[in-house]
């Protein structure tokens, strides 16, 4: 099976709960089956999970946690997928988000350092007393756009990785049968 793989590299149940704004939510994730490891839990996860990444700091994994409660989803899996945006990935994803917006309102294009020092403004304001983006680049960013654009690329990105784990799940599971099948049917009878 694929999961035994899948469980090395996702978080503990005691390492998820180790966050402070998640034990609010500890009586609710006392339920097993978010917990599972099966085709159905783990897709809803990937919906989930990929959907959640593409939300605008902070919140991601909040948002994921609520899905995957909602839905009965594979907490584990929800969570670390929201990861896909990452210190490294949030400016290209974001720049990406904003251009398509602003491809299809028509509005102009905004430089790449522009969207960075957003981005940093952005995170200053909501972890201390830093200026509102929303106030300093008012006229210059179009709010619209850059919400547009990235609803857009959680949407398209959530569907084709939901239908790419389900595609690849299926394939493992597959050829792990029939390889079970050709083990059992090369061993000699038993007499």
């Amino acid at each position: 099976m694929p999961n035994k793989r899948l469980k090395d590299l996702l978080p503990t149940p005691e390492k998820i709960l180790e966050s402070r704004s998640l034990k609010l939510f500890a009586p609710q994730l006392a339920d097993p089956r978010l917990w599972h490891f099966n085709r159905h839990s783990l897709n809803k996860a990937v919906y989930i999970g990929v959907l959640s990444a593409f939300f605008p700091l902070p919140g991601q994994m909040l948002l994921a946690l609520i899905g995957a409660l909602i839905f009965r989803a594979n907490v584990p899996m929800a969570l670390g997928l929201t990861w896909i945006t990452n210190p490294l990935t949030t400016l290209p994803v974001f720049y990406a988000g904003y251009y398509i917006g602003a491809k299809i309102l028509d509005v102009p294009m905004i430089s790449l350092r522009i969207i960075g020092r957003m981005i940093s403004d952005f995170s200053l304001w909501i972890i201390s007393d830093g200026a509102n983006p929303f106030i300093t680049y008012k006229g210059t960013v179009s709010i619209a756009a850059f919400c547009l654009g990235l609803t857009i690329l959680a949407v398209i990105s959530s569907i084709v990785c939901g239908l790419v784990f389900k595609a690849v799940w299926r394939y493992k599971t597959v050829t792990s049968w029939q390889k079970r099948q050709q083990n059992s049917s090369d061993k000699p009878p038993k007499h």
